[in-house]
């Protein structure tokens, strides 16, 4: 069916509110500012569609393809979006205040100052969705996945948040979660918290700008012992090659391992005593490792100490 055709035939009959368009095919139509109010879209192919404006309060839309299709500016209050394909698709300002979004695919939309409020997202795939600024309170995300969705500056105030899924991989500066029931999402919690910090510790100074870079780089900013242990490790090395070209007194039995055996012992300050250095500058470089050593096993401590402490804060 041509465009022309679904343009000029369909959007007189769709602006007629409750109008039956179930299974149709209205794929880059230009419904914009259409009253489909309480419409039936149920598996309706609205791939690439205009419907900027357009009315669609209590509209169904289950199943429907709405995939790359612009849904800017339009109202769809109590709409039924359940089980719908909107990969890419545009609500920028919509009104979906109390729609149904339950098991929809969701990846890449945009959000952004949407009107969310009392929304049911339950299952529902968020991943690099945008959701802005967008008023989301009360709204129920409950077991959703949202693998690098952008919540920034969001209201949250009373959503649900229990169980989902890929938050570590989201971003929630400035999202408003007070009021939140937390119930089954105390990591949600803790999560959205650190990272707001963060946030904060970053922006204060450049000076705090660079510290945060070195802490993050090193540990993940104190949540990733792997990350911490590793550059420890490769100090050592690090250190193990440089006494390679220092004078060091290996005792009776040198290995092309020894190196690396004194820079472990000296980091790790256990200092066995049968290998030395042998000249000021090997001197030097032993009491630069110990202090070396001392931060790393200090912050190894403080970060194993946080993992299997308390977390509810």
């Amino acid at each position: 069916m041509s465009a022309i055709y679904r343009d000029s035939a369909f959007c007189g009959e769709a602006a007629a509110a409750a109008a039956d368009l179930a299974g149709r095919d209205l794929s880059g139509a230009n419904l914009a500012g259409k009253n489909l109010s309480g419409a039936d879209l149920t598996r309706c192919n609205l791939r690439g569609a205009d419907l900027s404006g357009a009315q669609l309060d209590g509209a169904d839309l289950l199943a429907a393809d709405l995939t790359e299709a612009r849904l800017d500016h339009c109202s769809a209050r109590r709409a039924n979006f359940g089980g719908t394909r909107c990969g890419h698709a545009s609500f920028f300002q919509a009104d979906l205040g109390g729609a149904t979004l339950s098991n929809a695919s969701l990846e890449h939309a945009d959000f952004r100052a949407a009107c969310l409020g009392h929304a049911r997202l339950r299952d529902a795939s968020l991943v690099h969705a945008n959701f802005a600024r967008a008023d989301l309170r009360e709204a129920d995300l409950e077991a959703s996945d949202l693998d690098h969705a952008h919540f920034d500056g969001a209201n949250l105030r009373g959503a649900h948040l229990e169980n989902v899924r890929g938050y570590r991989h989201a971003s929630w500066i400035g999202a408003d979660i007070r009021d939140v029931d937390f119930c089954g999402a105390y990591m949600v919690r803790r999560h959205i918290r650190d990272e707001n910090y963060l946030a904060e510790f970053r922006r204060a100074s450049r000076a705090h700008g660079l510290l945060y870079w070195l802490w993050r780089v090193t540990s993940d900013c104190g949540r990733s012992i792997a990350r911490w242990a590793l550059w420890t490790v490769a100090l050592a090395l690090l250190f193990g090659v440089i006494f390679q070209q220092s004078a060091i007194d290996y005792g009776p039995h040198p290995s092309a391992l020894s190196p690396y055996y004194f820079s472990f012992v000296t980091l790790t300050t256990l200092g066995y005593g049968d290998v030395v250095p042998a000249s000021s500058t090997a001197q030097v470089l032993v009491v630069i490792e110990v202090f070396c050593g001392y931060l790393a096993l200090g912050g190894l401590l403080s970060i194993f100490a946080n993992k299997m402490a308390r977390r509810a804060d």
